[in-house]
Formats: C-alpha cells, sequence, structure tokens
C-alpha cells in the first residue's frame, strides 16, 4: 500500500480514537467544552507532526549521484519504503528509479512499516488520481556550491568538534557542507537523524583491537 493512503487509513483510527475518547470524558462529567478543546487541539498537533515530518522531498537524480557512502543510500532507500538490500549500485538504481517515477512532485508521502501495517490492514479503495502540475525540483544539496556560509563548528552526524578549514569531519570522515545542506530538507533531517544514530552507537560499542605482546 503507497504510504499516503496507509496514512489515510491511520489517520481514520486516531480521529475514531479521538471521538471514543472526547465521548467518555463527556460521560464522566468533565466540562464539555474543554474536552472538546483538548480533542481538537489533538488532533491539529498529530496532523501537524504528520505533514512536518512524513511529506518529504523527492530527492532528485542528480543529488543521489553524489552520495558516496552506501550507507547513505540504504537509508534514503528505508525512508522512502524501497529495499535497502544489495550493493551499492542497485541501491543507487533504485532510488534513480524512483526519482524518475515521482518527477512530478517535490514531496512525497512516507510512513514507518507499523503505518503501512496498519494501512494494508484497513485498505481503502485508490482514490482518482488529479493530473499534478509538473513542479521544477531544485538539487536539494545545490546550496552546497552556493556562497560561503558561516564556519561550521560542530559535525552533525559525531558531534565531533570540526576544525577550522577543511570541509571533512575528522572523527567520522563525514563531508560536513554535503550533510549541513541536506540537514536543511526534511528529507535530510530524517537522513541525518538516522544515519548520527548509527555513526554514535558503533563508536560506543566499538572494540578496540588487542595488542600482540
Amino acid at each position: 500500500m503507497e504510504p499516503k493512503r496507509a496514512w489515510g487509513a491511520f489517520s481514520i483510527i486516531i480521529v475514531l480514537v479521538d471521538a471514543i475518547a472526547v465521548a467518555l470524558m463527556i460521560d464522566l462529567g468533565y466540562d464539555l467544552l474543554l474536552v472538546l478543546a483538548v480533542a481538537l487541539i489533538a488532533l491539529l498537533v498529530y496532523f501537524y507532526v504528520l505533514y512536518k515530518r512524513y511529506h518529504v522531498e523527492v530527492v532528485p537524480e542528480n543529488d543521489i549521484l553524489q552520495f558516496e557512502d552506501p550507507e547513505d543510500l540504504r537509508i534514503l532507500s528505508a525512508i522512502y519504503g524501497l529495499s535497502a538490500e544489495g550493493e551499492e549500485t542497485d541501491l543507487r538504481e533504485r532510488l534513480m528509479a524512483f526519482a524518475k517515477a515521482h518527477g512530478d512532485s517535490a514531496f512525497v508521502w512516507v510512513a514507518p512499516k507499523t503505518v503501512l501495517f496498519f494501512g494494508t490492514a484497513l485498505e481503502m479503495p485508490p482514490a482518482q488520481r488529479v493530473a499534478a502540475t509538473r513542479s521544477s525540483k531544485s538539487s536539494l544539496i545545490q546550496k552546497k556550491a552556493d556562497a560561503m556560509r558561516p564556519r561550521i563548528k560542530i559535525c552533525p552526524i559525531c558531534d565531533a568538534e570540526a576544525r577550522e578549514s577543511g570541509s571533512t569531519c575528522e572523527e567520522c570522515g563525514a563531508d560536513l557542507e554535503l550533510y549541513v545542506a541536506l540537514g536543511e530538507s526534511r528529507v535530510g533531517r530524517l537522513m541525518l537523524s538516522q544515519k548520527a544514530g548509527k555513526v554514535r552507537r558503533k563508536s560506543r560499542y566499538e572494540v578496540p583491537s588487542l595488542r600482540e605482546n
């Protein structure tokens, strides 16, 4: 099931739960206006977070070619709900095909596996598609080549202090300009969050090699 339709089905569950909670609170004698206000605020917060976090940019084909770390390609594939298996070439081809298939839109809905499961269980008939206006997608990481930015002080991946010159983190090897530019987009922030978590877990549990006597 497509993430957009899955979110539609999942949102129906949320609205129903909200309505049941309202009915129970009113039945217990709580003030009607107060209960309705809280329920409305809860729904507004839910839909705001949903839109801001899971309605993300489609990474253009030119940007996909700039990713050199296969782990970045795996993370991006997982965000878009694609298979993260295979070699670097397989991952890149899969992402390129995804970007080409969504070439008429700058944004796309993504969803975690839990939401996709609920969506599949409560699958709704597909709605008739409205012809979308083709949008001109600018590169998400083109800003890397823009005018000089303020000096990057902290690596967005491992939180290590960046040196005054150079664009590569000495601790984790991350391209600082690339990842800072990515952090200005929704899909980039999702990528950075997942990649930073993996790098920190790896450094936390990394066992030093034993020296031979």
